[in-house]
């Protein structure tokens, strides 16, 4: 395998992408292709795809979706602001100098169960965490944001990857995952964080030297991920309703209320 780390250009990258991030969360959480597109439908043309590819093949070994900021706010801030967190989210970013409108959306992180294992296994989800973080930097994000399934959470804890739950923020059920934490990173402090946690893996995590992953920085740029929105087929077929997940969250609509006007302002 030729493997590179990249951000998804074509519509074939981000079809690979796409791929495994569905064929991991639905052996992971049970989350069926109508609920992916229930969850990430609404922010599609807002997605940008770090992505480990297979140049031989064409396939991803692993990916993490980015939700850009934009008006309306990203999903895991829209979704946290309802049940079950019910989170004042400006106030618990701005404990860590963050606001709603500047940070970006880490909406998912899959890696094919075929290369978790091993060293070059544990090199594809490092690489996707440096991918992550510095695209974020190229794009001048002050600050990212996620709901990790704990046991996810500790495995980046155990990389060095400093996601921080965010202020207020307990670990809940949340769409097919047993116990979830809304999470915060703070890029401008990740370059040190990572090195002072671990300094061994410092070289891979901070400047994306891996042994079997090429990362060329042109494939990081800020100019990449970007998409044109595409009209939608008069004839689309309607979604089947959505299922009933393991944590509870209002219509959009209603998260939207919620999150301009949290219980209690």
């Amino acid at each position: 395998m030729a493997l590179r780390l990249l951000v998804a250009q074509s519509p074939a990258e981000r079809d690979a992408a796409r791929q495994v991030e569905a064929q991991v969360f639905l052996q992971a959480f049970g989350n069926t292709p109508e609920v992916m597109e229930q969850e990430y439908g609404p922010y599609e043309a807002r997605s940008r795809f770090v992505v480990v590819i297979d140049d031989q093949s064409g396939a991803a070994l692993g990916t993490a979706r980015l939700i850009v900021a934009a008006a309306d706010p990203v999903k895991t801030l829209l979704d946290v602001a309802g049940e079950p967190w019910q989170l004042p989210v400006a106030d618990s970013l701005g404990t860590v100098g963050l606001a709603p409108g500047t940070v970006w959306d880490v909406g998912s992180l899959a890696v094919d169960p075929r290369y978790r294992a091993g060293a070059a296994g544990a090199e594809v989800s490092v690489a996707l965490c440096h991918g992550l973080w510095r695209y974020a930097r190229n794009c001048d994000v002050p600050g990212l944001v996620t709901i990790v399934d704990d046991r996810v959470r500790r495995l980046l804890r155990a990389m060095g990857v400093p996601w921080h739950p965010m202020v207020g923020a307990a670990s809940r059920p949340y769409l097919g995952s047993p116990a979830s934490t809304p999470c915060v990173l703070v890029a401008q402090m990740a370059e040190e964080e990572m090195s002072r946690a671990r300094p061994d893996l410092a070289p891979a995590l901070v400047h994306g030297m891996f042994r079997s992953i090429t990362v060329d920085p042109a494939d990081l740029a800020p100019s990449r991920g970007t998409v044109v929105p595409q009209a939608e087929p008069a004839d689309r077929p309607s979604l089947p309703p959505r299922r009933d997940t393991t944590g509870w969250r209002p219509p959009t609509s209603r998260r939207t209320e919620l999150f301009a006007n949290p219980p209690g302002a």
